[in-house]
C-alpha cells in the first residue's frame, strides 16, 4: 500500500477498514489516556493544540476531538500526511464543523505555528527506518511545547497470525489483509524503543503496553 499507484475509490475503501480496525481494537484508547494525563488540571475551554502525524484518514484526530469536547477544551486540531489520497479521504470523512487543518506534506518539513503543545502519532512509526524514528522522536521532542505521544504495534507472534485470521474472517480490504501483518512484523518491542530513546538523547519518556497487542511511548515534559 506504500509503494503502489491506486484509485482514489481503492484507497478510500482501505482506510475505511483500517479505520473499522482500529475502532475493533480500541485504537484510540491509549492516546486518550496519555491526553488525560497531560491536560489534568487545565480549566474548562483552555484550547488544546495538537498536531498528529501520519494522519491517514483522520479517525484518531476525530476521536481526539469528540473526546476534548466531553472533557470541555477548546481543540484546535492539524492532521499531516504525506500522501494527497489520505488527506483527501479525511477531509471528506471528518465533519467540516470539527474545524480540524488537513495538510499534505512531509512531516519533518512541517513548520506548525502556533507551536502544539502535543504531537501524536498512531501507526505511523513502524514505517520508518531507526534513524528516522531517531529523528522523529527529536523533531516531537523540539516541536511539542508540553509532549509527545507515539501509539503503535507491538511486534508479537500471537499479533501477527491472529490479525490474518481476522482480516480473512472479516473479509476486509486486501490491502488491509496484507500489510496488517507486515506491520505487525516491522513493529517494535520495549527494548527496541529504549534503544532508540537513548539514541535520541531522550530521558523521561515511557514505554507502555496496551491490549490489543499496543505499544506506545510518550513524555509529559516538566
Amino acid at each position: 500500500m506504500d509503494t503502489l499507484a491506486i484509485s482514489d475509490a481503492d484507497f478510500a475503501a482501505c482506510l475505511a477498514d483500517l479505520d473499522t480496525v482500529n475502532r475493533l481494537t480500541l485504537a484510540a484508547r491509549p492516546t486518550l489516556g496519555f491526553l488525560a494525563r497531560l491536560t489534568a488540571g487545565w480549566p474548562a475551554g483552555a484550547e488544546l493544540r495538537l498536531l498528529d502525524a501520519g494522519a491517514g484518514q483522520g479517525g484518531m484526530l476525530r476521536a481526539i476531538h469528540r473526546w476534548a469536547v466531553r472533557r470541555g477544551l477548546s481543540p484546535r486540531l492539524v492532521g499531516v500526511d504525506l500522501n494527497p489520497q489520505a488527506i483527501a479521504a479525511a477531509r471528506a470523512a471528518t465533519p467540516p464543523a470539527m474545524g480540524v487543518t488537513w495538510i499534505t506534506a512531509d512531516i519533518f518539513a512541517a513548520a506548525p505555528d502556533p507551536r502544539p503543545h502535543v504531537v501524536t502519532s498512531a501507526l505511523f512509526a513502524h514505517h520508518l527506518d531507526d534513524a528516522g524514528v531517531v529523528r522523529f522522536l527529536r523533531w516531537m521532542e523540539g516541536t511539542a511545547s508540553h509532549g509527545w505521544f507515539v501509539n503503535d504495534l507491538h511486534r508479537h507472534l500471537l499479533a501477527h497470525h491472529g490479525f490474518a485470521l481476522l482480516a480473512a474472517a472479516m473479509r476486509w480490504h486486501r490491502f488491509v489483509r496484507h500489510d496488517g501483518p507486515l506491520s505487525v512484523a516491522r513493529a517494535f518491542v520495549p527494548a527496541d524503543w529504549r534503544r532508540l530513546l537513548a539514541e535520541a538523547g531522550i530521558a523521561g519518556a515511557k514505554v507502555s503496553w496496551h491490549v490489543p497487542f499496543r505499544l506506545c511511548v510518550g513524555r509529559v515534559k516538566p
